[in-house]
């Protein structure tokens, strides 16, 4: 169970329903989620996730996921 609520779609404020249905599709995921609660740092993060993710080769771009999360030991 998360320790911060997630903001789901049915709930988002217009502005944060906005950035669901255009940008993720109507499918965000936990961290979009609970980044919701402050917009500007939804629309920052989702800018800088895609800067990095264009800036890679998608083979090291998922190492480097893979990676990060296992230093971090996150099981997720």
């Amino acid at each position: 169970m998360a320790r911060v609520s997630y903001v789901e779609l049915e709930t988002a404020t217009p502005e944060v329903r906005d950035i669901y249905e255009k940008t993720l599709g109507s499918k965000p995921g936990s961290v979009q989620k609970i980044l919701a609660h402050r917009p500007e740092m939804l629309k920052n993060f989702l800018a800088f996730y895609a800067s990095v993710g264009r800036a890679l080769e998608r083979r090291l771009y998922e190492m480097v996921y893979i990676r990060v999360s296992m230093i971090n030991e996150c099981h997720y």
